[in-house]
């Protein structure tokens, strides 16, 4: 699996949890939006995860 799929499932799973959990509703274009940041953003948090 490569690091950019990982970390779309987890932003889609993290989105998943709040609706759940904290009952939001996140519309599919904010899904989207988060979705891509965090995949912009991948090398970023890779290097703060050390």
């Amino acid at each position: 699996m490569k690091v950019n799929d990982f970390a779309y499932q987890v932003a889609l799973r993290t989105i998943e949890l709040l609706e759940h959990t904290q009952h939001y509703k996140v519309s599919e274009d904010l899904r989207k939006d988060i979705a891509a940041k965090v995949l912009a953003e991948v090398n970023e948090i890779l290097a703060r995860s050390k």
